[in-house]
């Protein structure tokens, strides 16, 4: 079974880039990469260094060690990265969920944490 189209997403590529005032985001204020660099010293020279090639599938060594050291009992290999909550819905998903599974989920939230277990049966 296919899931629904995501409404808020479809809402969002309709609307999103042509509104004067967008009141409903959850991201953070924009800025240039000039204004985020300002804010620590030495972070341009750092950017300019910066490998942009592909990095394991699990993420970035160094950023699992970082989050996994924000936590006591959680180990590198047991921190998944994602590129936002779309992908880490869709992999917990289709990880943890069978057909029949009962799934109780918090109204508002992203579609696709209800969508996909439905679509999953």
């Amino acid at each position: 079974m296919r899931p629904s189209d995501f409404k808020l997403e479809r809402f969002f590529a309709r609307y999103e880039f042509e509104t004067p005032n967008l009141l409903c985001c959850s991201d953070c204020e924009s800025m240039s990469v000039r204004e985020l660099l300002h804010m620590q010293a030495g972070s341009q020279e750092e950017f300019l260094d910066l490998w942009l090639g592909y990095t394991e599938s699990q993420g970035n060594p160094v950023l699992r060690e970082e989050i996994a050291s924000m936590y006591r009992t959680i180990a590198p290999g047991q921190v998944l990265v994602h590129s936002g909550a779309e992908e880490a819905i869709h992999n917990m998903s289709a990880a943890l969920l069978q057909p029949g599974d009962h799934v109780i989920v918090q109204m508002p939230s992203y579609q696709s944490l209800s969508e996909l277990p439905r679509s999953l049966g």
